[in-house]
């Protein structure tokens, strides 16, 4: 695909193509993330794992990846410790039954689903006029869109039937027919029951087919029927623990939430360059891609949206807008900014159609965005920048055990998203033990073993709390030497005997 005026010309399964590629590298490439785990200790029926306190080989807690939740398990577990509804929690199990619970044989369901969701886009694509292959690659080359749509997470599924309902409802519109109508409100309700955060778009397309049918009431409720199918208990998931993120977010504060809001937008669909160059080049990216979303948002405003029919164009507008104005909706409501690249990913279809209308007569800037977006995700596959620590550091950790050697690993605020990955990546021979706190024994404690490694993960309150306690205490500990070591570990001998 060189240009946006030959994107129309591409066919559409080579553009799936190079999405499944691009997908199915990302997937492969990519440590294991913080939240996935907690995907595969739920359906394994140890949503919360009883770690041991005391040194373990890891071999002796590979039980805890396996197991088989039923599904009201997993309903059960999720009412006390996560505020997803259980659709996709639900279709990973049966996936895993299928595949094994190997981190990236589940990806592979996201992936499939992905690409479902991408093939759902090019229908859209036609419907509105906008070339549907340019719109497929814009959209897969989005970086949280490429990011959701691989993590063993509900993203993927929650897009899939999300742009089903979309796409259902414009076909009602087009040639209004009840049933399709009706489904087109089931799959958004659908995709409600799989992350509640669908409820934005699911309530702007709503909105946007009950006002073009206002003069026919019937028609204009039968999708919200169907929604309401799946909402109710939806909601039953998300208010048992909507209190509970409390400590996740820092408070909510219009400005900064909307100073948050714009740059993970823009992160959101051109990426994390930024992160990947020392300073000033950083500096430089980041004010470059700043003008080039400037410029993309008024070809998008000037060009790309008028070329859309007028009832075509609210309804892009609505969904583009839906995710930033409900997430600041949802922060003012619990005074709490839950702002993230991720969350924002649901647009991103919408913005990539907007993106191919407004660039389909410029293929040197479209190409220059293709090339732009291909950079981030390049990063967002290989560089260690975005990704979470946890199974880089078990393989650091791994290089540096000898015998005697006992490795300290942070239990984070949960217990899943720290000790998850880096177990799952360390070899079964490695002496381990989960550390909940610096208790001033621990030196002691660990003197038995020559070398004692402590895990340098910090994603979390729990662990930026912990690591530098531990560091102190054995920086204290009498016999105990600080050894150089790479960044992401801290290796402590013991100079008074010899390894054991």
């Amino acid at each position: 695909m060189k240009t946006a005026r030959s994107g129309a010309r591409v066919p559409l399964a080579t553009a799936i193509g190079i999405a499944a590629i691009i997908l199915l590298v990302i997937a492969w490439c990519r440590g294991g993330e913080y939240d996935e785990y907690y995907s595969i200790f739920l359906i394994a029926g140890h949503a919360r794992p009883d770690w041991p306190i005391v040194p373990v080989r890891v071999a002796a807690l590979r039980g805890w990846y396996h197991g088989h939740a039923s599904l009201l398990e997993i309903v059960r577990a999720l009412r006390r410790g996560d505020v997803h509804p259980p659709l996709y929690f639900w279709l990973l199990s049966f996936w895993r039954d299928l595949v094994g619970m190997d981190l990236f044989r589940l990806r592979i369901l996201s992936i499939l689903l992905t690409l479902l969701a991408l093939a759902t886009l090019a229908r859209v694509a036609r419907h509105l006029g906008v070339a549907p292959s340019l719109v497929i690659v814009l959209t897969v080359l989005c970086y949280c869109f490429a990011y959701t749509g691989v993590v063993a997470r509900n993203f993927a599924l929650t897009d899939a039937l999300s742009l089903t309902g979309v796409m259902l409802l414009l076909e009602a519109a087009a040639q209004p027919t009840r049933p399709i109508a009706l489904l087109g409100g089931i799959a958004l309700g659908a995709a409600c029951f799989s992350n509640y955060l669908a409820s934005f778009t699911t309530i702007a397309a709503l909105g946007w087919f009950a006002i073009i049918n206002r003069r026919r009431p019937g028609m204009a409720l039968l999708p919200a029927l169907g929604a309401g199918l799946f909402i109710p208990a939806g909601a039953w998931f998300f208010l048992a623990q909507a209190e509970s993120r409390k400590g996740q977010f820092h408070a909510f504060k219009p400005l900064r939430a909307l100073i948050d809001l714009g740059r993970d937008q823009a992160g959101a669909v051109l990426g994390a360059l930024p992160r990947y160059a020392p300073p000033p080049w950083s500096v430089a990216l980041a004010v470059a891609l700043g003008l080039l979303t400037l410029l993309l948002s008024i070809i998008v405003i000037r060009d790309g949206l008028p070329r859309l029919a007028p009832r075509h164009r609210e309804l892009v507008v609505s969904l583009i807008l839906a995710p930033p104005l409900g997430l600041l909706a949802l922060g003012a409501a619990f005074n709490n900014t839950p702002i993230e690249v991720r969350y924002v990913w649901l647009g991103l279809p919408y913005i990539g159609l907007a993106l191919a209308a407004g660039l389909r007569n410029r293929p040197r800037l479209a190409s220059l965005v293709i090339a732009v977006q291909a950079a981030a995700i390049i990063g967002l596959a290989i560089a260690p920048q975005t990704m979470q620590p946890a199974a880089r550091t078990a393989r650091d950790a791994a290089a540096l055990a000898a015998a005697g050697t006992l490795v300290l690993v942070p239990f984070g605020n949960d217990g899943v998203g720290i000790p998850g990955p880096f177990i799952a990546a360390a070899p079964s021979s490695l002496m381990v033990q989960i550390v909940r706190a610096a208790t001033p024994t621990l030196p002691a404690d660990s003197a038995r073993f020559h070398r004692v490694i402590i895990a340098n993960i910090e994603v979390d309150a729990a662990s930026r709390a912990l690591v530098p306690r531990l560091v102190a205490l054995f920086t204290a500990a009498p016999c105990r030497t600080l050894q150089d070591s790479p960044a992401d570990v801290i290796v402590f001998d013991n100079n008074c005997q010899g390894p054991q």
